[in-house]
Order: C-alpha cells, then structure tokens, then sequence
C-alpha cells in the first residue's frame, strides 16, 4: 500500500478487504462441503483447507468427542474413514455468517445433509457450524471447526421418532 494515503482511501481499502474475506470464508466451506462429499480421497481435501495445526471438533449433546482431530496428518484418516462409514454425503449449507477481523474470522452456518450409511441406510444429519478461519500467506484457512449436530436420523422414521442415530 503507498505510504500517503488518505483516510478515505484507507477506509475503502478496509472494507474492501472484508468483503473479500467474508467471500473468500464462505467459498472455503464451500470446498469443504465439497470435500466432505467426495467418494474417495476426502482426508487429503480436508485436509489441505485447514491451517497446519487446524481442529476438528464435534460439539453438544449428540457430539462425539472422540472424533476430534488436530493438525492436517490427524484430519487425513479421520476422514478417510468416512468413506466406508458414509459412501454418498450431500452436504448443504444455509444462513451463513461471517465477521472478519484483520487475519481472523469467524463463521457460523446451518447445515443439511442427505447421506447413506454403512449397511445402506439412508440418513438426514443437520446441525450447525461455529468455526474460527485464520488468513496464512493471504490464504484463508479453517482454524477450529466445531460442528453440532442436531439430529442424524433414519431417512424412513425422522428426526421426532429416531433425534439421534449413532454412526460410529
């Protein structure tokens, strides 16, 4: 940026900045849903979104502590395993929120997912996301994700008959 600015100009630039942030945030949860969905090689595509010592976490009453995973070499297996464990994942993302902060952000959207399981039983998972991005060489990465699920339910019964299936 040249040394004499003017306020004006400054402020503009600013703004200029978050909004391509905020862009930048929404269009990496976007690949991460992509990613999420792939039929194979998911770990390495996760994986690569996240900054080098990036977290995942599962939160709330229906999370699953031991699922947490830190650092790139952890996410990799983590998700690998997903694709056995959920051959088809449709990922869908709703009434997404972004606040940026110099080189942090932090995120926080709906989700909706239709998905098969192990022995072919179609499934819904919704929940919601509340993550933490950090800007590393002007690349926007996944710092802390945390998903909460609100229920993962049998396609055939619903989320007020079956709340919460667990999916080990």
């Amino acid at each position: 940026m040249p040394e004499q600015v003017s306020p004006d100009v400054a402020r503009l630039l600013e703004r200029l900045d978050v909004l391509e942030s905020k862009l930048a945030v929404e269009e990496l949860m976007a690949a991460y849903m992509e990613a999420a969905d792939l039929p194979t090689g998911k770990g390495e595509a996760v994986a690569r979104l996240f900054a080098e010592d990036g977290r995942w976490e599962s939160v709330g009453p229906h999370g699953n502590r031991g699922w947490a995973a830190v650092g790139r070499a952890a996410l990799v297996p983590k998700f690998d395993r997903n694709v056995a464990r959920m051959p088809f994942a449709a990922h869908f993302l709703a009434k997404g929120k972004v606040q940026v902060s110099g080189d942090t952000a932090r995120g926080q959207w709906t989700y909706f997912q239709a998905c098969t399981y192990r022995d072919n039983t179609p499934l819904w998972i919704a929940g919601s996301y509340d993550n933490d991005f950090t800007r590393v060489d002007g690349q926007w990465l996944i710092a802390h994700l945390r998903v909460r699920n609100f229920f993962t339910t049998p396609f055939d019964k619903g989320w007020v008959a079956v709340e919460h299936m667990d999916t080990p």
